[in-house]
């Protein structure tokens, strides 16, 4: 009798060892998949983040369109990639206005910027500010520009009608306006789209005026929005003109 016990309660224990040793496979084997499934969406990550890093690298460089072409080729983007690519791709096609001549045409290429890419930053200002200068009169020699343009002689007939102090006024303040306000403007005024354009036209303290405008459907004419005045300090904006 004994013996046939002893027998049996050994057979249970044996069992019951069997099932939880299952069981704790079962769970590993749900780890082991839990955790190549973590591995994987690291190593997407990390592939945007590093293409994020190589084109700021690019862009620090001036090679704008091999970082546009970079985060382009990125299949898993992630949000900084997505926006800094929209970035560059606004400011590609301004830059290509601008060394056409077509300078209202470039204005309205370049929106508030989505990114926080410090040198797109630098590189949409110094736009700006190019783009501000040939507005009023001071171009940049270029041996890509087309002073035929129609868009040119626009320019130039608004020039002759501006007091040399106002061109340098309006330079002055592209020049002193941070792309953290034209952005934080923008994005109140839902001007951080592609087709819209913003140009600092004075600063006066934390009062900013800026001139806003937007391409027409097949991007041929570059019509005025307004010209609106912003306190970066309170976020107040009117709209003067």
């Amino acid at each position: 009798m004994k013996k046939g016990l002893i027998y049996k309660v050994a057979l249970s224990t044996a069992s019951l060892a069997m099932i939880f040793g299952l069981a704790g496979c079962g769970q590993k084997s749900s780890s082991n998949s839990s955790s190549s499934s973590a591995k994987s969406t690291q190593v997407t990550e990390s592939a945007a983040d590093k293409a994020y890093k190589k084109a700021n690298d690019l862009i620090t460089q001036k090679k704008y369109q091999k970082a546009y072409d970079l985060l382009d080729d990125v299949e898993n983007q992630n949000k900084k990639v997505e926006y800094l690519e929209e970035d560059l791709d606004s400011y590609l096609d301004a830059r290509e206005d601008y060394n056409k001549g077509d300078y209202q045409e470039a204005e309205a290429e370049l929106p508030g910027m989505k990114s926080d890419s410090k040198p797109m930053k630098k590189a949409y200002k110094a736009l700006r500010v190019k783009i501000s200068k040939a507005i009023n009169g001071e171009v940049e020699t270029s041996t890509t520009q087309n002073k035929n343009s129609q868009s040119s002689k626009q320019s130039n007939g608004s020039v002759n009608s501006q007091s040399s102090s106002q061109k340098a006024a309006n330079a002055a303040a592209a020049q002193a306006t941070g792309e953290n306000v034209v952005t934080n403007f923008a994005n109140k005024m839902g001007f951080n789209k592609k087709g819209y354009g913003i140009i600092p036209v004075s600063k006066n303290g934390n009062t900013y005026r800026f001139e806003v405008r937007q391409n027409n459907a097949d991007n041929s004419v570059a019509n005025m929005v307004g010209i609106y005045e912003y306190n970066s300090s309170t976020g107040a904006v009117t709209k003067i003109a």
